[in-house]
């Protein structure tokens, strides 16, 4: 008699009440395999079995998921609020309130110093045995540090999205299920084509897993005593367009950010840029033109090249999008134009 009283979404919770444990997470994994990618899922199913075999065959309950968050208190704050939003999208699912919500830390991101990116392919450089792969590691950090592409990004890159004719990399099923395309500098382009010649389209274009990468990243910097890691180029590659005053809406968009506001915390991350800043207020405005010194015209011209081919890009983008506005405004005339009554709202009486 009670269900007749409740709507679906009642009935729905009360029928999740009833379920095993074990019928309960089945479900919620099925659920969770439709919004996330296999990468995610793994992620998830690791803290919920933890989860799962924490309340045995007790119901899930506020208390309890509270109880079994406690276990990470000494963990990074970073894993406490990734932990506690997996639990709490369990428990909203299966329809009790979980009201803990750690704060997110905000942290900048590691300056990348141009020198110890350099100094790192020196000590690869310096290998004599094994050429192969020294042209390799040589390619993946110059690579990563020029497209600022993600470890499973990298790892994932197949010889068949790399167009040297076109200038560009496509990244398929990015972060988040996105592609985007990512342009290549000029200066990139024939040590790239020598790379990847003789290779198959379905080839990866560096044979290394994700943990490869990290592990060969992390061997190199330790050799080159510097304190970087495979996500550092992807810093370093950001940071270096807005030094070169490239926008962030279009940085934003060649890292694959969803939001400004990930890409903005590099604003201002380079040493002694906000005291530049400030010092502005004590010149006068006429003297404030910027007259880059000829050590800074000639260090990392990669990098020059890379911005050039970026704002060739927005560009390009921009007038495309134009274009198109244009197009469909000369359709919508041409619609007006073949029936006056196109877009004359009835009169309702």
């Amino acid at each position: 008699m009670l269900e007749v009283l409740l709507d679906d979404k009642a009935k729905r919770r009360l029928s999740l009440k009833r379920k095993t444990n074990h019928e309960l997470f089945a479900l919620y994994y099925d659920h969770l395999q439709i919004k996330l990618t296999p990468g995610q899922f793994e992620q998830y199913k690791l803290v919920l079995d933890k989860f799962w075999q924490f309340l045995g065959e007790f119901p899930p309950s506020a208390e309890l998921a509270a109880q079994f968050l406690t276990r990470y208190v000494h963990h990074a704050q970073a894993t406490r609020v990734r932990y506690t939003g997996m639990i709490r999208g369990f428990m909203e699912w299966y329809g009790e309130d979980l009201d803990i919500r750690p704060r997110k830390p905000r942290k900048l991101p590691q300056y990348v110093e141009p020198a110890d990116v350099e100094r790192l392919m020196e000590v690869i450089r310096e290998k004599k045995t094994n050429k192969r792969t020294v042209a390799r590691d040589l390619m993946l950090i110059k690579f990563a540090s020029m497209t600022g592409l993600r470890r499973e990004e990298l790892a994932d890159l197949v010889v068949r999205d790399v167009h040297i004719k076109q200038k560009m990399v496509i990244v398929l099923n990015a972060k988040g299920e996105k592609d985007r395309t990512v342009p290549l500098a000029s200066s990139l382009l024939d040590e790239l084509s020598e790379f990847i010649k003789g290779m198959k389209p379905n080839d990866h274009v560096f044979g290394l897993a994700k943990t490869s990468i990290t592990d060969k990243v992390y061997t190199w910097s330790k050799k080159a005593d510097v304190s970087l890691h495979i996500h550092s180029l992807r810093h370093y590659f950001a940071e270096q367009l807005l030094e070169r005053g490239i926008s962030l809406t279009v940085v934003s968009a060649l890292l694959g950010h969803k939001d400004l506001q990930t890409t903005a915390v590099y604003l201002g991350l380079r040493p002694g840029s906000l005291q530049d800043a400030v010092d502005k207020l004590d010149k006068p405005v006429d003297s404030m033109e910027s007259k880059p010194s000829d050590s800074t015209n000639k260090e990392n011209s990669d990098f020059n090249s890379l911005a050039a081919s970026v704002e060739q890009l927005s560009k390009s983008f921009t007038k495309m999008a134009k274009a198109e506005e244009k197009k469909a405004k000369a359709e919508e005339k041409k619609a007006r134009d073949e029936d006056p009554g196109r877009g004359i709202s009835p009169v309702v009486y």
